[in-house]
């Protein structure tokens, strides 16, 4: 990778130290802070309290654990296995149930002088007819005996439970016989499908032999698909801005393995908490001893339990059913009114968060609140009109008033709260009006009285609060006070002031130094504080003060000083991208400028430039991108210079240099270095990298004249490439009265000779060069049929002596292909393959490839114009696509007008249709 993240480095078992500066800390998810801790840089202690810390700030939300929590008792609905044997339980349930329901009604059956179970499941009796079934009158000479009525209630009672019990064993009966039902003609449905289908010779089926004749057909030619923008991976399809700190916070499970040993298995029933994204999920699944293959679990019931017996490690949510009081009947309004201190609203129990009320004294000149609230216990909606006043002698803050009539509309089981400020500018008792509320029917309810006592001191001072030991307190105290409290609930701009130098004793350099180290080891950063590093020129800390400063983002994007280093990349402000496919429609530049079509790389690359202006010179590790996106530009000359001047001991990406050194070798014709290179990394472990050198290395052979081999099957170029090789396909010439043919996958041809006057048919269709449709309308004169030479790519065939001093128009159809040309004074051997838009050339006498060979396209729309398309030259195999292009205009074009020149060989123009899409 280019650039390492956090997590990359501790998986390599790097030096991390670098991440507890407050920047790269700061940058971290917890998770991440808490391997940063595991790994020993950190204290791990401090870091538990770090979490823990901040577990502390997040309320109880028992809402959430339900929803997480029914979340994952409903997932299992969704498994279509029996993997614990939980249906199979279900069944034995059953059948103990129909044993239990058959005794029973054995033992009615026996009271009542004999019987059975109907073919309905009803109890049925061999009395007389109109005798009732279940309970047959005793004799009429005597009365029943207390116990006999007892015992036949009791039986009566039975009877109905067994009758209910009954009745819902015949409802899973017709439920188990519908599915059984539903799977049987669904069943018979596929059989009648397969019996019915044609067959082969072999008998065998039409639809299971489809895919197979699927796959013996060769695809057409795709179009080059958009242009995608590529980046380095990290955590899964997340952009690098997005790794942030907020990526994965604390929740409980996370303070549940900060806390737990490093060396010790880890399981925490708070994992449901660890979903708030995937990547989150993933590592909660890393951390928790759960083996990666499922294991065999056993499970048993007997009657209605169910006995599991672990294979291994395994989470089991369950739910149960727990007697609970009745609710006893509350009061129309509930209604409440009380006192805190505006600068102390609250204190803490761990994560709660409790009400710091104030009923016994209150300072003059100090803010204080009222809250008020008011709850509607009833299932019907009310409205209410409160009146509220401050007290007596009190002044209102916060636009606060005086007296007001404030109108409350309550829906069933809701509550509402609102706060009101004040303060005393002098010391007395004062009353208050309490809060009253009516509704249209009358007085509601009224708060209780109260009176305020409002001193110049306290004769009790709360010297445990932070507000008043960071005002009042010691030194000491205030370093306690930071040592055993939580400071994320802590207002550390108030101990601001005993940072500087103290005139007469005490505070100033030694406190900064104690209290900086402390709010340093517990990983706490507050900038206020640490500016003060700047008053007494501390260097280190100046370091961090800055680079979280504002200033980090006003001095553009690199800075490298002794006291603010600026990095784009650890900053997120820029990242390495790649673009994939890109082919430029043209090869040179047009114009003055060069302009780069695909917005997002001309995006890119001049934010990459931007980056460069503030470097003095371009960073080594800088040098590689920047052949990079000249390379995407077709800039290869400009691209080998920046190559060259890379210093290859001081790189990282040794890997993506060994690649562009092969690459650029096929553009030098160094084929010898292109092959080293690739052979070295042709057992890559990584699969696209070991692609790519593959590639390389079929290509090196195709040049060698040996069969390329296909790399990749889903890579659109390679498949494109290998389904030409294997296409049916000829070229000829006519020179010398002779017809010259080159071809692949061929065993036998026709010829047809046509003659013609070649200036008249030239002049009648200029765009082409040759008209050769009209032709197929045309009883040829002489037809010839010829067999091929087996192995071998090429064949001369002598022009029958008739047409020896004719103009002939020479056609050869093979394979459902079918060409035609006349003569033309050129030695280039060309071989167009227009399934797959590319054309091969090489040299007649030698049959050598002509690298180098400038081809230049133009196309002809679909409204009749003729327009450039695009250009270049072939590669060292004498290949070049002439018709892939990221704009789409292939859409467009009807056909093909193709210049192929080279320097030595001559020119010659051929037409192409578009490839079958």
């Amino acid at each position: 990778k280019k650039n390492k993240t956090f997590m990359d480095e501790w998986l390599l078992g790097a030096k991390l130290d670098k991440y507890l500066e407050p920047f790269a800390f700061s940058q971290l998810n917890d998770v991440e802070k808490i391997l940063l801790a595991r790994r020993g840089p950190a204290a791990v202690a401090a870091m538990r309290r770090y979490i823990q810390e901040k577990r502390d700030l997040i309320p109880p939300n028992p809402e959430q654990f339900n929803r997480l929590f029914d979340t994952a008792i409903k997932s299992s609905s969704l498994e279509a296995d029996d993997k614990l044997g939980l249906k199979k339980g279900k069944e034995a349930a059953q059948k103990d149930l129909l044993q239990q329901l058959a005794a029973l009604t054995k033992q009615q059956e026996g009271q009542a002088g004999g019987g059975g179970i109907g073919p309905a499941g009803t109890a049925t009796s061999p009395g007389k007819p109109g005798t009732s079934p279940q309970s047959p009158a005793p004799p009429a000479s005597r009365a029943p005996r207390p116990d006999e009525a007892e015992e036949r209630s009791a039986a009566g009672e039975k009877k109905k439970d067994a009758e209910k019990s009954r009745k819902e064993l015949n409802e899973l009966k017709r439920e188990l016989s519908d599915q059984r039902r539903n799977r049987d003609k669904s069943k018979g449905k596929l059989d009648a499908l397969a019996a019915d289908a044609p067959a082969d010779a072999d008998g065998r089926s039409y639809f299971r032999d489809r895919a197979g004749r699927r796959a013996q057909t060769r695809q057409y030619f795709r179009k080059l698909p958009p242009t995608k923008e590529w980046a380095e991976n990290n955590y899964y399809k997340l952009t690098i801005d997005q790794q942030n700190a907020d990526l994965i916070t604390v929740n409980p499970f996370w303070n549940d393995y900060a806390a737990s040993p490093a060396n010790q298995p880890f399981f925490s029933g708070n994992f449901i908490y660890a979903t708030g994204n995937f990547a989150e999920m993933m590592l909660a699944l890393a951390v928790l001893e759960l083996p990666f293959d499922e294991p065999k679990h056993i499970a048993k019931t007997d009657k209605r339990t169910l006995q599991l017996t672990a294979g291994q490690a395994l989470v089991v949510c369950h739910q149960e059913i727990l007697p609970s009081e009745p609710a006893k009947k509350g009061p129309k309004i509930l209604l409440s009114q009380n006192y805190f201190r505006a600068d102390s609203r609250y204190r803490h129990d761990g994560n709660e968060r409790l009400d710091n009320f104030v009923d016994e004294e209150f300072l003059r000149q100090i803010a204080y609140g009222c809250q008020v609230v008011i709850t509607n216990p009833t299932s019907s909606p009310q409205k209410f009109r409160l009146l509220v006043q401050v007290p007596e002698g009190a002044i209102p803050l916060k636009n606060g008033f005086y007296s007001k009539g404030k109108p409350v509309q309550l829906q069933p089981y809701s509550t509402t709260t609102f706060d009101y400020y004040f303060y005393f500018p002098a010391s007395g008792q004062f009353a208050i009006y309490p809060v009253q509320v009516a509704n249209p029917g009358g007085h509601v309810a009224a708060a209780e009285d109260f009176a305020f006592k409002v001193v110049d001191q306290l004769s009790k001072k709360d010297v445990t609060s932070w507000a008043w030991i960071s005002q009042n307190g010691t030194e000491a105290d205030v370093l306690k006070h930071l040592r055993d409290h939580n400071l994320n609930r802590l207002d550390l701009n108030l101990i601001a002031f005993r940072l500087r130098h103290q005139a007469e004793g005490g505070g100033g350099r030694d406190f900064y130094n104690r209290a900086m180290k402390l709010l340093s080891d517990r990983f706490a950063y507050q900038p206020t504080l640490w500016s003060y590093a700047i008053y007494h020129r501390d260097k280190p800390r100046m370091i961090e003060y800055l680079s979280r400063s504002p200033m980090a983002g006003r001095v553009g994007l690199h800075l490298a000083s002794e006291l603010l280093t600026i990095n784009p990349v650890e900053r997120k402000w820029y990242q390495h991208l790649e673009y994939k496919p890109l082919v430029n429609a043209r090869m040179h530049q047009l114009g003055q400028t060069r302009k780069i079509l695909n917005d997002a790389f001309s995006t890119q690359y001049h934010r990459f430039l931007l980056v460069l202006k503030y470097h003095q010179e371009i960073p080594n590790q800088d040098l590689l991108g920047v052949a990079y996106y000249l390379l995407l530009q077709d800039r290869v000359a400009e691209a080998e210079a920046f190559y060259k001047r890379v210093s290859v001991d001081q790189l990282v990406e040794r890997l993506q240099y060994d690649y562009l050194t092969t690459y650029l070798a096929f553009y030098k014709g160094d084929l010898d270095t292109a092959r080293k290179i690739a052979t070295r990394h042709k057992a890559h472990p990584v699969d696209k990298w070991r692609n790519l050198f593959a590639t390389a290395l079929s290509q090196l052979d195709e040049i060698e004249g040996k069969a390329g081999v296909l790399v990749d099957k889903d890579d659109r170029q390679q498949k494109q490439d290998q389904l030409a090789a294997t296409q049916a396909s000829f070229e000829f010439k006519v020179e010398d009265r002779q017809v010259k043919l080159s071809y692949q996958n061929l065993e036998h041809i026709t010829v047809n000779y046509y003659p013609m006057d070649v200036e008249l048919l030239f002049s009648r269709k200029p765009f082409l060069k040759e008209d050769t449709d009209h032709f197929t309308y045309i009883v040829p004169n002489t037809t010839e049929a010829i067999e091929l030479p087996p192995k071998k790519t090429a064949h001369t065939i002598a022009i029958p002596e008739r047409f020896h001093s004719s103009n002939v128009m020479v056609e050869i159809v093979a394979n459902g292909i079918r060409k035609a040309q006349a003569y033309y004074a050129n030695t280039l051997s060309v071989q167009m393959i227009e399934n797959y838009g590319q054309v091969r050339v090489t040299d007649q006498a030698t049959a050598k490839p002509l690298p180098k060979t400038y081809v230049k396209v133009y196309g002809k729309l679909a409204n009749g114009r003729v327009r450039f398309y695009k250009d270049g030259y072939t590669d060292l195999r004498g290949r070049f696509d002439y018709v892939s292009l990221n704009t789409g205009e292939l859409d467009n074009v009807q056909s093909f007008s193709i210049l192929i020149l080279n320097d030595k060989h001559g020119a010659i123009i051929r037409e192409a249709q578009p490839p079958k899409q």
